[in-house]
């Protein structure tokens, strides 16, 4: 008796939306690609419980005729692509045809629509029983989707979801980077009945920056453009000054579909090479056109990732674009490899072009310094700081009796900001004689919104000001002259990073905590290039030893090194 048998098309849509459909935003996407492909001017959605409940997509798009609205739910049924040779040809966005059975596999859905002139429209449901109930309706401009109850027959994926604000903010996400990418289409996104966005046609991607992240963050931000036979590089990368804590803020679109990829994501980092520090992040929303044929978009069921013929020619012309736009009146041949070769383009470490004469040693310096990390404080070594010494911009050392101390100032003062801000001691709120208006992108703001009271509790005073603005009315004394707005983003960054989480823990206000307070210490620690004086230093070490965890900073880096006269003797070799 065979043990092999071809699994039933309801489990084949079930595990396709297992691949395609990881939550609310990804029904989201997949609506708006058709809606896109459609032809779509005016695109509407609106969510109730974060998408949980419903999700309903509205557009003006050419719409279907029965046929093809019966049709459209089959596997592997489309409109995009009709050969072999159109699959690497690639020029629209939903062209697996695996969406809508996918998604009509694991929600109820309703599909309201009429082909262009039409006397009448067609109404298609797929309820809990998977049978089509179709009739007639009155005609539409275009196509409506509604889909209710995600998951609701598959729980094990239902529970994974996370809370309606974070399943919202993934919601918010996806609509922006598909307005981001098409500005020429209206964009309106409601959720349980409020107006979360309202992006109108706009004239060009510059208005469009204008209209998801405002103004104040768009002058943060250089234009990017260059432009070579098969190839357009243009969008925005924000000025040196201007990063991030974390990887935050950074899109990619590829013939206008976001992705994620390497390639591209190295290139931009290579053209901040010693213009940003290592621990800081840039932002950037580049959109890369070039040829369908040279580039793979079947790579990924999700289509979030993406596969070039060429990376190295990808990863030469970004790098030079961003590059160019970084540095006014530099442009850069790209077919000319040996240009990267220079200054600007190569991570400089100071001396990878010296030769080392020192003899050989039996065993690597490097496996000597694994073993140095010894806690001077805990194994009762009492240093006689006298005098500090600067090595570099990063570390600090001083002579003790026993051995050499060397102390990351930057890590160590993080260190000391975050348990003050962890456990709101010393922490004095202070009111702000004007108070702050800052803008916000939508996901950003919504995120900060909902957790005021923590930041409440960290001696940030914030309130809601209308449209995408907030009020803010005191921060903490220590935070006197950080960067509020950048502050705000990054704090939004870490909120986003502990909810979706998801599956390995559920989201805690103790981890939640943890995640703001180190980002709210990284705003107000010295940076490596701040000389502190020796007072300053020593109070700095006062602090540290007080730590519950001195010897590292919030993010476990080291915060300093002790070397004893017996880690040193061993070093040179000396008995």
């Amino acid at each position: 008796m065979s043990i092999i048998s071809v699994l039933p098309d309801l489990l084949i849509n079930k595990i396709a939306a297992g691949e395609v459909i990881e939550r609310p935003a990804s029904v989201v996407r997949e609506l708006i690609d058709n809606a896109i492909d459609a032809g779509a001017t005016e695109i509407e959605v609106e969510v109730l419980h974060g998408g949980k409940k419903l999700i309903k997509v509205s557009d003006n798009g050419c719409g279907m005729d029965r046929d093809d609205a019966l049709m459209c739910f089959e596997r592997h049924a489309t409109s995009k692509i009709k050969t072999e040779e159109e699959l690497f040809d690639i020029s629209t966005l939903g062209f697996r045809g695996e969406a809508l059975p996918a998604i009509a596999s694991v929600s109820k859905i309703t599909l309201t629509t009429s082909s262009a002139n039409a006397d009448y429209g067609i109404k298609v449901e797929i309820g809990a029983d998977h049978k089509k109930e179709i009739s007639d309706a009155p005609p539409i401009k275009g196509t409506t989707m509604e889909v209710r109850d995600i998951f609701y027959n598959t729980p094990a994926r239902r529970k994974f979801l996370k809370t309606n604000p974070t399943e919202l903010s993934h919601v918010i996400e996806t609509v922006v980077q598909k307005a981001f990418a098409y500005p020429g289409i209206s964009f309106r996104l409601m959720h349980n009945d409020n107006e979360v966005l309202n992006a109108s046609s706009a004239s060009d991607p510059k208005e469009r920056f204008r209209q998801l992240y405002g103004d104040e963050m768009a002058a943060e931000f250089l234009d990017v453009k260059k432009a070579s036979k098969g190839i357009t590089v243009h969008g925005f990368t924000s000025s040196p000054d201007f990063t991030r804590a974390a990887r935050s803020h950074q899109l990619i679109f590829i013939n206008k579909r976001p992705v994620k990829n390497p390639t591209v994501n190295h290139a931009v980092y290579n053209a901040y090479d010693n213009l940003i520090p290592r621990d800081r992040h840039p932002a950037y929303f580049l959109f890369i056109d070039i040829d369908p044929r040279n580039v793979d978009v079947n790579v990924h069921p999700a289509k979030r990732e993406v596969k070039f013929e060429r990376p190295d020619d990808i990863h030469r012309f970004v790098r030079a674009a961003v590059y160019e736009a970084l540095n006014p009146g530099q442009e850069i041949d790209v077919t000319a490899p040996s240009v990267f070769q220079g200054a600007g383009f190569q991570r400089s470490t100071g001396y990878q072009n010296i030769q080392r004469d020192y003899p050989s040693v039996s065993e690597p310096v490097s496996g000597v310094f694994n073993n140095l990390q010894t806690d001077i404080f805990t194994s009762g070594i009492t240093p006689d700081i006298t005098t500090f010494f600067h090595i570099g911009e990063s570390f600090m050392a001083t002579a003790t009796k026993d051995g050499l101390l060397i102390i990351d100032q930057h890590a160590a003062h993080e260190r000391i900001m975050y348990e003050k801000f962890l456990k709101k001691t010393s922490i004095e709120s202070e009111p702000l004689f004007l108070p702050l208006r800052i803008e916000l992108p939508v996901k950003e703001y919504n995120l900060i919104i909902k957790h005021k009271a923590v930041l409440q509790g960290l001696g940030l005073d914030i309130e809601e000001f209308g449209g995408n603005n907030i009020i803010i009315r005191s921060i903490p004394r220590a935070l006197n002259k950080a960067d509020a707005k950048g502050l705000l983003l990054d704090i939004a960054s870490a909120i986003l990073e502990e909810e979706t989480i998801g599956v390995k823990r559920d989201l805690t206000e103790e981890a939640l905590l943890k995640n703001i307070a180190a980002r709210i210490a990284c705003h107000k620690s010295v940076r490596g290039s701040e000389h502190l004086s020796n007072e300053e230093l020593s109070r700095m070490m006062a602090d540290l030893d007080k730590a519950d965890e001195p010897d590292k900073c919030p993010h476990g880096r080291p915060t300093r090194i002790y070397l004893s006269l017996d880690d040193l003797k061993k070093m040179f070799k000396r008995k």
